[in-house]
């Protein structure tokens, strides 16, 4: 879930299955006669959303070449799905995104057989309600969604969402451009359950969203990065790996999470049903579940990762950074979003009356 620009890209081999079962920390060699020599790879992500270092490095190891483009919100990537595919062999839906082109038979089933790395996952990351056994998804990152505040504007302490609604940062509020993420946080918000689509609920939900559109600088998917690093926006709903990232760039702004629960939520990678060169997407995804390779996203990135074979490389400081990293208790009251059906048009509807 979540992302803004920086065209990079990636990929690697597996001869027959895995060029790097064995790890790749260098010491495979590239080769310009590669497995995947003239081969071109289409790849569609998140942006901000890769070690940059990483696509070339597979394009050595496997003679391919990556064509890697950026989407910034879910609607883009359905979108093109829902024309056609777009020709891309890997994408990495949300687990909204994942249940659209499930339904719509969009993607393949994945062959565990061609994944050597798929050992290195984190099981309490597998089986997720949004795609049951996994059969279309591989876990890529992990994350929540959070608050990020400026606290050189934002001094008291915040607990959790009760910043966003606050009469005193009035047009320095951002909300993300989402109906079913944005509705789920104020069902949290206000103490009903995350997933209820109950009509008094939603009544409620859409009087707090009423009340609070004056407040709200803007909505984004995306935006709210940059306008938390410039000062623009001093309280933002976003996702904790972005508010990280804004983090690095301005030291004022923190990631909270709230302690009483938020939405937990994985992002995969996928392989389109019509993927042209469906072998080597498989190369590409066990490229990144290898230990060292998913330590190093995880760094770049700073969303925590599912591969659980990479937690002893990845830097401490980001693994006790609880805005990163929850600790068990908070985890434990976090949800996942559900299945609406028929009902996600009710909360659209709620959302409609908001932004028009």
């Amino acid at each position: 879930m979540r992302h803004v620009s920086q065209a990079t890209y990636f990929i690697l081999a597996v001869a027959g299955v895995s060029l790097l079962a064995g790890g790749c920390s260098g010491n495979a060699a590239s080769s310009a006669g590669g497995p995947f020599a003239g081969q071109t790879l289409y790849v569609f992500n998140w942006s901000d959303y890769i070690d940059p270092g990483l696509i070339p490095e597979f394009e050595r190891r496997t003679g391919a070449h990556v064509q890697y483009d950026n989407y910034s919100n879910e609607s883009e990537l359905e979108t093109k799905m829902l024309a056609g595919g777009g020709g891309y062999d890997v994408i990495f839906p949300s687990d909204a995104n994942l249940r659209v082109l499930t339904k719509k038979e969009l993607l393949a089933e994945i062959d565990r057989s061609q994944l050597p790395n798929w050992k290195n996952l984190d099981p309490k990351f597998l089986d997720p309600p949004h795609d049951p056994g996994n059969r279309h998804s591989v876990p890529y990152f992990w994350g929540t969604v959070a608050v990020g505040i400026r606290t050189d504007h934002v001094t008291e302490a915040v607990k959790g969402f009760e910043v966003l609604f606050d009469e005193r940062y009035r047009g320095r509020i951002t909300m993300l451009d989402d109906p079913e993420n944005a509705v789920a946080i104020c069902m949290l918000y206000l103490g009903f359950p995350m997933n209820s689509t109950d009509d008094d609920h939603l009544a409620k939900v859409a009087e707090l969203l009423a009340n609070q559109r004056p407040l709200v600088q803007s909505y984004t998917a995306d935006a709210f990065k940059e306008k938390l690093i410039k000062g623009e926006a001093w309280v933002a709903l976003g996702w904790s790996g972005d508010i990280l990232q804004a983090r690095e760039q301005e030291p004022r702004v923190r990631a909270v999470v709230p302690e009483t629960g938020t939405m937990i939520w994985v992002d995969s990678m996928c392989i389109p049903k019509d993927a042209a060169n469906p072998k080597l997407a498989y190369a590409f995804i066990d490229f990144l579940l290898d230990a060292d390779v998913a330590a190093r996203n995880a760094n770049f990135v700073k969303y925590a990762s599912p591969n659980l074979a990479a937690r002893s490389r990845i830097k401490p400081e980001l693994l006790d950074d609880p805005s990163i990293y929850p600790p068990p208790q908070v985890i434990e009251r976090c949800q996942w979003l559900e299945d609406k059906g028929a009902a996600i048009a009710k909360i659209e509807r709620v959302w409609e009356q908001i932004r028009n």
